[in-house]
């Protein structure tokens, strides 16, 4: 009687995890799909052979951003900033921020990384925490957003410029960054990063890629030009190729993080991009 009983007891148990693990796959997967129709509908911002939104029609705000960026550039000389006229080195992309400004007012930049199949807005928060669970349009979702760390100065004027997603199982946010580290031929096709900001378009050419564990030293954004150096050092002896771009500590970076494996196995994905030149609209 008490083995029948016992029985009964751990079939009941068993059926209600059973349920449970099913109601929060379900859930899980609504959410996703909830956050792939949303970016798929923010695409429409990011026309592929469209003209520039901002062409002809710029506003006060957007020229005086334009105005700022030559002035630094000019003033920065010492630092090599390349500014390409051509174009046709860049993403024949036209994004329309103002658009994606009203949607939400946390928007900063857009972020295309062709190698990583990664087109998505960027965000910028008060905190880390925010868009790791919700997304653009600050819906509450497992799959939150690409963002920004809270620190960094969104012009992209700091040494080290993160850049946060989650590694999502169907592909979407950062899904696919491992490509560079999966497939050799990822890099060696797709070596550049590209930032598009109201008043240009920033490249950045891939330095370094590697796991590393959830406490890595990796996330820090330096100090002092020693500690960019010394960051620099060690990021590029980290990667697990060796890369055809070395890093020069006059040029800023931009870094794209996503977690990789789980549990006992979970690291961090990292990938080191250096400045390369811009284009200004």
């Amino acid at each position: 009687m008490f083995m029948s009983k016992l029985r009964i007891t751990i079939i009941i148990i068993a059926s209600i995890a059973t349920v449970v693990c099913a109601v929060m796959l379900i859930r899980t997967t609504m959410q996703y799909k909830a956050a792939d129709n949303e970016y798929s509908s923010l695409e429409q911002y990011a026309k592929v052979g469209g003209e520039d939104p901002s062409s002809g029609t710029e506003s006060s705000e957007t020229e005086e951003v334009k105005e700022q960026a030559v002035e630094e550039t000019v003033e920065e000389e010492e630092k090599v900033l390349t500014r390409n006229y051509n174009r046709a080195d860049f993403p024949d992309i036209a994004v329309d921020h103002e658009a994606l400004k009203k949607i939400n007012g946390s928007y900063v930049c857009w972020l295309y990384a062709p190698g990583a199949q990664i087109n998505h807005p960027v965000v910028q928060g008060t905190d880390n925490e925010f868009y790791l669970h919700h997304t653009f349009e600050m819906q509450k979702n497992i799959a939150g957003c690409v963002f920004m760390d809270y620190e960094v100065d969104p012009m992209l004027t700091s040494w080290n410029t993160f850049f946060y997603g989650h590694n999502m199982k169907n592909g979407s946010m950062f899904g696919h960054l491992k490509n560079y580290i999966n497939d050799k031929s990822v890099y060696d096709k797709e070596k550049y990063i590209y930032v598009f900001r109201p008043e240009g378009i920033y490249r950045y050419e891939i330095f370094s890629f590697y796991l590393d564990p959830t406490d890595s030293k990796m996330y820090y954004t330096c100090d002092t030009f020693r500690e960019y150096r010394a960051y620099l050092r060690e990021a590029t002896k980290k990667s697990v190729r060796e890369c055809e771009a070395r890093p020069d500590p006059d040029l800023n970076i931009v870094t794209l993080v996503t977690c990789s494996g789980s549990g006992s196995n979970k690291q961090r994905f990292f990938v080191h991009a250096q400045f390369k030149d811009y284009y200004l609209f």
